[in-house]
């Protein structure tokens, strides 16, 4: 098995298995410890996502050569910032308009869209979580850290919130904090990334 990263090709031909799933763990282990992040890996030429270890330890006998392509963490995370910066004012202004469906009667499609909105928050959420993990890990600027771990607990408690008052059946509530408090909540995270971004 030969295997190409960005910044060597290692050739495990003749290695029993043992060796080789460990040079394999081995290697990962070291693009994690560089803070490399794994995009794809093509394995005898098919595209794997997710799902390469476990499918390279299971056909290690017959896998010829596998490519691995990263990314600097540092570069992922600013694409991430840069999505969140032109995703947010869209979820901010999906917040004032969807909030406006809860002071009626509320038909599928509506809930369909507030599931929409739900989904783009856990979007959010997933990619805040991301940013600040890897800044932890790198000790880097734990102004923004604090900031973006504010941002997590406000808006799980938020979310929490509009889930009971949906339950209790007050409409009207979870309404009215999609509508002020949902996107001010945004609208602070917007600001602290776009800061983030203009320094």
């Amino acid at each position: 098995m030969i295997i190409v990263t960005p910044q060597e090709t290692i050739d495990l031909s003749g290695q029993e298995r043992d060796q080789v799933a460990s040079s394999i763990q081995a290697l990962f282990n070291g693009l994690y410890n560089r803070s490399e992040i794994v995009q794809e890996v093509l394995i005898d030429g098919v595209s794997f996502r997710e799902g390469y270890r476990e499918y390279l330890l299971e056909n290690l006998e017959s896998v010829r050569r596998v490519e691995i392509r990263t990314i600097p963490a540092a570069d992922l995370m600013e694409e991430i910032a840069d999505g969140l910066r032109g995703y947010l004012p869209r979820v901010i202004r999906a917040c004032d308009s969807i909030s406006e469906l809860f002071y009626g009667e509320m038909a599928q499609e509506d809930w369909s869209y507030f599931s929409q909105l739900t989904e783009g928050i856990n979007w959010v959420a997933q990619s805040v979580h991301a940013i600040r993990h890897h800044l932890e890990r790198t000790g880097e600027n734990a102004d923004l850290v604090a900031a973006l771990n504010g941002f997590e607990h406000d808006l799980k408690a938020q979310l929490a919130e509009v889930a009971r008052e949906l339950e209790s059946g007050d409409r009207t509530a979870a309404g009215d904090r999609i509508k002020y408090e949902w996107p001010e909540l945004f609208q602070s995270l917007l600001d602290r990334l776009s800061f983030e971004g203009s320094s």
